[in-house]
């Protein structure tokens, strides 16, 4: 593992382990604490606001310069994800795949920088609060088909999905993309509701 993924699957470790304390030691996913961290506080008021509509999904940049959109959502990617690998395991008792596919473009004009994303830059979070990965091992799907896994340059886009395991009775989820190292806002992007 190269040393900037090594560097962000710490902060990004820590940053969940720091969000879990806080809430055991506040009771729970309650209002907003002035001592809660900027995300957590983001987190929580953007799980509970209804009709939330991102700038990314309206066709405005992220603080990089991607404009980020959400193409489809699989509320059950287990059929999926197995077909894709026979030796994925699958979803845990009580939860299911939840199989998110996205199209990221690199908007950037003046000498942008190609930008390198991928699955784990991305976690989802439900009505509940939870914050779900792509790298946990209660949270992980396995080897997913079509990841998002690659380098936007400008005015390119490429797609890929992105797969979370997730309470099967948990809904009101929000994609988030946020910067590994907490230098720039994250961006959240409710997913649409199965019908």
């Amino acid at each position: 593992m190269n040393k900037q993924k090594f560097i962000f699957f710490l902060v990004v470790g820590s940053a969940i382990i720091v969000v879990g304390v806080v809430s055991i030691l506040n009771g729970g996913l309650g209002a907003v604490r002035p001592e809660a961290t900027t995300t957590e506080s983001v987190i929580r008021k953007t799980a509970t606001q209804e009709g939330l509509v991102s700038d990314v999904m309206s066709g405005k940049q992220t603080w990089n310069g991607l404009q980020i959109a959400v193409i489809g959502v699989e509320e059950n990617g287990w059929p999926l994800v197995e077909a894709h690998n026979q030796y994925n395991d699958p979803p845990l008792p009580g939860k299911q795949m939840l199989l998110i596919t996205v199209q990221v473009k690199n908007m950037e004009r003046d000498g942008g920088e190609p930008i390198s994303i991928d699955e784990s830059d991305f976690v989802v979070v439900g009505e509940l609060g939870e914050v779900y990965n792509t790298y946990s091992e209660e949270t992980r799907c396995g080897v997913v088909p079509d990841k998002l896994d690659g380098v936007v340059t400008y005015d390119h886009a490429i797609s890929g999905a992105i797969c979370v395991q997730v309470p099967e009775h948990e809904r009101g989820f929000i994609l988030v993309y946020d910067d590994a190292y907490g230098g720039d806002p994250a961006v959240y992007i409710p997913l649409p509701e199965g019908e």
